[in-house]
């Protein structure tokens, strides 16, 4: 998914001295220099009281946090796992001491890790923006570590500020963003630095680090801050399918799988990964098990090579996915 077309420009405002402050932005299009601006957004202190209630916050997930057995994981995952806590090290090396956490989340966290398909994620937390210069080296790091990376497989990460987590606004704000969509401007332009901006998938991202993450680095993020707001955590999976019936012709995998993990989740309660959120709807969506289960198929590299899907059976999937949801929350 190309993460410089979701990432939202922050609006400028000026305090009582006439200088910039920075506010989460109304939702607009982003701009794809994805320009870094390093001042740190206000709060919004109309947020803490929700983090506080139980029925208002994402529900700790019955699956426990995956803890990788490395002696029992193939060569591919122990590898991937590997080169999470490399990053994780570069990242303190760059930014010193104001990393206060590194978050493994996403597949190799919560298991069904895919080396043909599935990034390394990352959430980096720091306690305070670093400078340019940190920020460019740690982007230099990360480019060196992604060209040693195996073909097919990427590393995803986003570096967020302590005050963003424990008074969570949405979209949230984040400090740097590095995926594939930005490694080549990054190798090109050595000025380069996306960050400053907010985001619509953090809350997200953030709900399954917390549910499910592994820290590499830090103490667990449940031990540190409150939970994401159910209301946030449901925006941002529903903005992330908002357009499943066009993505689903592009990337019938990610789309099919993430569509049934939304659901799981609207139906639920549960934050789970793609593989889990499409094991579930296997056996909850039995007239979809065509679709589904070749999605499930190509995910773990299973694919028997029978012929692909129609346009039109992906996009009644999409279709009717997206309508089951919304009945759920609109109940």
């Amino acid at each position: 998914m190309n993460r410089s077309e979701k990432l939202q420009p922050a609006r400028r405002e000026k305090n009582a001295d006439g200088q910039p402050i920075r506010k989460p932005s109304e939702k607009r299009a982003a701009d794809p220099t994805c320009a870094y601006r390093p001042e740190s957004p206000e709060p919004s202190m109309t947020h803490s009281l929700s983090l506080a209630c139980g029925h208002n916050s994402v529900s700790a997930s019955p699956v426990a946090p995956f803890a990788p057995d490395l002696l029992q994981a193939s060569v591919d995952t122990r590898e991937a796992f590997a080169s999470a806590q490399e990053m994780s090290a570069k990242a303190r090396d760059a930014l010193g001491d104001a990393v206060s956490g590194v978050y493994l989340h996403g597949s190799l966290a919560m298991g069904g890790f895919n080396p043909r398909r599935s990034d390394i994620d990352l959430l980096i937390v720091v306690d305070r923006v670093p400078d340019r210069r940190a920020l460019h080296a740690l982007t230099q790091a990360t480019l060196h570590l992604h060209d040693r990376l195996p073909d097919g497989r990427a590393i995803e990460f986003t570096v967020v500020e302590d005050y963003a987590l424990r008074v969570f606004t949405h979209p949230a704000p984040f400090v740097y963003h590095y995926s594939s969509a930005h490694r080549n401007k990054y190798a090109a332009d050595p000025n380069y630095l996306c960050g400053g901006w907010t985001d619509p998938d953090l809350a997200a991202q953030v709900a399954v680090a917390y549910e499910r993450g592994i820290a590499l680095y830090g103490r667990p993020l449940r031990e540190n801050y409150p939970p994401v707001p159910e209301t946030d955590y449901r925006s941002s999976i529903l903005h992330d399918v908002s357009t499943a019936e066009t993505d689903i012709l592009h990337n019938p995998v990610y789309v099919v799988l993430n569509l049934c993990r939304v659901l799981l989740f609207a139906a639920e309660k549960r934050i789970s990964s793609k593989q889990e959120g499409g094991e579930w709807a296997l056996e909850a969506l039995p007239q979809w098990r065509d679709v589904v289960g070749s999605a499930l198929d190509a995910y773990r590299g299973t694919d028997t090579g029978q012929p692909t899907l129609g346009a039109r059976r992906r996009i009644g999937f999409a279709k009717e996915m997206l309508e089951r949801i919304h009945r759920i929350y609109e109940a």
